[in-house]
């Protein structure tokens, strides 16, 4: 499954004001996801640095990462 809060992502977009879902990267939980793949073991979430945001061009900086993704919906 690929879930996605960006409006150019082929992953199922989610609202997250209505629908929760944590994300697992490797046994642990990622926070500040923007799409998260468990099929393609795939996660890509902001930047931070010493708990700051790193903007880029006025965006939030975004990284990939790769492992072993678990993705659970919140009741």
């Amino acid at each position: 499954m690929r879930i996605t809060v960006l409006d150019d992502d082929l992953g199922k977009k989610i609202n997250p004001t209505v629908e929760r879902y944590k994300v697992f990267l490797n046994g642990e939980e990622v926070k500040h996801c923007f799409t998260a793949d468990d099929e393609k073991g795939q996660v890509i979430c902001g930047v931070f640095i010493d708990g700051r945001i790193v903007l880029q061009c006025g965006e939030v900086k975004r990284q990939t990462l790769q492992g072993t993704v678990r993705i659970e919906r919140c009741e």
